[in-house]
């Protein structure tokens, strides 16, 4: 039997009537001036610029977790000069935690390559972002005829999985992620979620008071799921950009105390044990050092805290092949930095090998000009911050690599 016409439009407002009311609330609530828009950049008045939106970054945190948090000013002219490349400068917390006034001042100042081009630097950090965000700033600014985008990113998935909002906060799913990425930007969301579900289950500030609680342990369960999604991403960047990716591999301190190790007994920190160790190195000759590694089992064997103080014995001892070994396995093994495992480099460099994508290795450079001596702290003020001196290097560094591949 045929259905009428009336009956058939009938049907079709019927299945189509939820979208139709989310529509409805979605116009209603921009209306009213119901939650924040999330757009990357704002036009200024007169059309003739954009500007960086101050909140876009709330789109990928829970805006009560990181309520005001103060980016440096980004302007650009809506019309590119013809004799200028735009380079978009994405990075996350990895940035911050080398340069921590990256929050406040440009990386990259604006300059001219040895071809005469002016590079247009506009940077686009995500505090304590993620890969899922930086995937998404890669989509979000194509509109914005970008020449290329340098990429910083640090694994950060591995230090909170990553900062979800209480909406999903059981979700630890690639695609429940990136849905709630997508959808932060409909008004109907932002308000289930800052009047419904923050209100009944306040967010959990950052930092957490237990770090241990959010690390993510290296090797487990978690771990390879987490390096599966951001592997993922990595991929997903690659092949979706319309133009060169250049990712940037973070730089490591390889002496950097280890923050904490596997220890079955959690009374001591492996910063105690390092210093011990330390104090040892320099005022005792090696049978006491072999009396108290032996007799004493001052650590355990396979431990970030054990390669740690095994290196700095090697390194008194003049053995720098073996000293620098033992310190690149500490900082792999180390449970906290593993959000930055040296080891990931090798996934990028593998992405890196494919067309349109490039990399510079900061991470190789720095470790080549630190290894003489083992004079690894040479370029950083503590464990990840750099020094003046390393910052400049940093810098020259994305300036010569940026242009380099960049030309034709």
């Amino acid at each position: 039997m045929k259905l009428s016409f009336l009956r058939l439009i009938y049907n079709i407002f019927f299945r189509l009537s939820p979208l139709l009311i989310l529509a409805l609330i979605e116009l209603s609530l921009r209306f009213l001036g119901a939650g924040d828009s999330y757009r990357l950049f704002q036009h200024t008045d007169d059309k003739s610029h954009y500007e960086l939106n101050p909140l876009f970054y709330q789109r990928f945190i829970s805006a009560e977790q990181f309520p005001d948090i103060r980016l440096p000013e980004q302007r650009f002219p809506a019309e590119k000069s013809p004799d200028s490349k735009r380079i978009f400068l994405l990075a996350d917390q990895s940035l911050f935690a080398l340069i921590p006034d990256a929050l406040q001042k440009a990386l990259l100042e604006d300059f001219y390559g040895s071809d005469s081009v002016r590079y247009e630097i506009i940077q686009v950090a995500v505090p304590h972002g993620n890969s899922f965000s930086v995937r998404h700033l890669i989509q979000e600014i194509r509109k914005y005829e970008p020449d290329a985008a340098l990429l910083l990113t640090g694994n950060n998935e591995f230090y909170g999985i990553p900062r979800k909002s209480n909406w999903i906060k059981d979700a630890d799913n690639y695609w429940g992620l990136r849905a709630y990425v997508a959808m932060k930007q409909f008004r109907f969301f932002q308000v289930l979620e800052r009047f419904v579900y923050i209100k009944n289950d306040p967010a959990v500030a950052f930092p957490p008071p237990d770090p241990d609680a959010w690390a993510v342990p290296r090797e487990s369960l978690s771990y390879r799921e987490v390096q599966s999604l951001f592997t993922r991403n990595l991929e997903n960047i690659a092949d979706k950009a319309k133009f060169p990716v250049i990712f940037v591999s973070i730089p490591v301190n390889l002496k950097q105390v280890p923050y904490r190790s596997d220890f079955k007994d959690k009374e001591l920190l492996d910063a105690d044990f390092a210093r011990e160790c330390a104090i040892l190195v320099n005022n005792a000759d090696r049978f006491m050092l072999e009396r108290w590694i032996q007799e004493l089992q001052a650590w355990e064997p396979g431990t970030a805290i054990g390669y740690y103080c095994q290196a700095m014995i090697l390194e008194r001892e003049k053995d720098s092949d073996m000293a620098l070994e033992n310190y690149r396995k500490a900082a792999e093994m180390d449970l906290f930095r593993v959000r930055n495992a040296i080891a990931f480099n090798a996934d990028i460099r593998e992405i890196g090998s494919r067309e349109n994508v490039f990399l510079i290795d900061t991470e190789k450079t720095f470790r080549e000009y630190t290894e003489g001596g083992l004079h690894i702290n040479r370029y950083f003020v503590n464990g990840i911050t750099l020094n003046e001196s390393g910052k400049l290097l940093f810098r020259k560094l994305l300036r010569d690599g940026l242009v380099s591949c960049l030309q034709p």
